[in-house]
C-alpha cells in the first residue's frame, strides 16, 4: 500500500476555499481517489493536503487517468489557481 499525499500552500486567509474545494471534488468526482483532507497545526501556515491511499503506483496512475478523463475537471481545476501558491505531490510505502 502506498500513501499519496498532496501537499499545497494556500494564498493567506484561503485555507478554508481550498478545503472546500477539495471536499467540492471529493462530492462531484467519484473517482476522485483522495479520503482525507488535511490542514496544518504546526509547521508552514496555510498548508492543505489532500490524502490518499493505493495499492500501488500503477492503481494511483489509473485513478488519476480517470479523474483527469471527467470532462468537468479542467473548469473545477481552475479554481485552484486563485487559492494555491505551490504544491507538491509525495508518495510513501506504508510499513505497517
Amino acid at each position: 500500500m502506498i500513501v499519496v499525499r498532496d501537499v499545497f500552500q494556500a494564498k493567506y486567509g484561503k485555507t478554508n476555499d481550498l478545503v472546500e474545494l477539495f471536499l467540492e471534488a471529493k462530492r462531484r468526482f467519484p473517482e476522485s481517489p483522495y479520503t482525507r483532507i488535511l490542514t496544518d497545526a504546526s509547521g508552514p501556515f496555510f498548508t492543505v493536503i489532500a490524502e490518499a491511499e493505493v495499492e500501488s503506483l500503477g492503481a494511483w496512475e489509473q485513478k488519476l487517468s480517470a479523474i483527469f478523463a471527467n470532462p468537468e475537471f479542467p473548469t473545477w481545476f481552475s479554481r485552484m489557481e486563485d487559492l494555491a501558491l505551490s504544491g507538491k505531490r509525495e508518495f510513501y510505502n506504508i510499513a505497517s
